[in-house]
């Protein structure tokens, strides 16, 4: 008989938060490209900081490395959803209500990826551009 695969609760909104601020804290070493002083232990070591961290602050779960790691590739994509969301929505036309502000765990992920990276295209934006591809 297989023994059953306990999950671990979900990741709570403030557990989240924490997460995105410890990365944007040790963002040199875990967004640094490999070299003499960014290494695959360095950033190992980096992401068990950043869950012992969260471990002392949210004592009831226990999360590892593994899981802060993961966890943090999933914020970054709902946050540049988030943020295509916004972008989208604060350069429409007309009268209306203002675009809603962004959640705090987004706002911290786009400060983390930086303006550059976080510049998003649709998959129809290609449409609008001068680098339009010829048909």
């Amino acid at each position: 008989m297989e023994k059953k695969r306990n999950r671990k609760p979900n990741w709570t909104e403030e557990q989240g938060l924490l997460l995105a601020q410890l990365v944007n804290e040790h963002k040199g070493m875990l967004r640094g490209k490999f070299g003499p002083t960014v290494t695959s232990q360095g950033k190992r070591r980096a992401w068990d900081t950043i869950s012992q961290t969260i471990n002392a602050s949210f004592p009831l779960v226990v999360r590892t490395g593994d899981d802060c790691e993961k966890r943090w590739y999933v914020l970054q994509s709902k946050a540049k959803d988030e943020i295509a969301a916004h972008k989208r929505e604060s350069s429409l036309t007309g009268g209306g209500p203002p675009a809603k502000r962004l959640s705090q765990v987004a706002d911290t992920v786009f400060q983390v990826l930086g303006h550059s990276e976080a510049r998003l295209h649709g998959p129809a934006d290609w449409l609008y551009s001068s680098t339009a591809p010829l048909s």
